[in-house]
């Protein structure tokens, strides 16, 4: 087995804390609001009350909404994994807007 080859890291959760949030809700009624998060891939699990789900029988419906977030900073660190990426105030978006300006069809498709 060929061994993945490691990113360089942005930061170290040991000095700067939780840099990821959670927020959720149901039917638009706030549970939780950015609850911090070590780590953004986890099972995040909610106990609904018995009220609500008496709301979601009557009205037949019942929407959970999970929302895992952070800060600008890792957002864009995490969203420039992907190599389409282009977020604000990056060497990777200036490239794009430098190739357009240039007329180089190639980079900017």
């Amino acid at each position: 087995m060929q061994k993945r080859r490691s990113i360089e890291p942005t930061y170290d959760s040991r000095k700067t804390g939780p840099r990821y949030h959670v927020t959720s809700d149901i039917n638009g009624r706030i549970i939780t609001w950015h609850q911090p998060l070590d780590d953004p891939f986890v099972r995040h699990t909610l106990h609904i009350h018995w009220r609500d789900l008496l709301r979601g029988l009557v009205r037949r419906s019942l929407t959970v909404t999970v929302r895992v977030g952070g800060d600008r900073d890792i957002v864009n660190d995490v969203l420039e994994l992907d190599a389409n990426a282009l977020v604000p105030c990056s060497t990777r978006r200036d490239a794009f807007n430098f190739s357009i300006l240039r007329g180089d069809s190639e980079a900017a498709e």
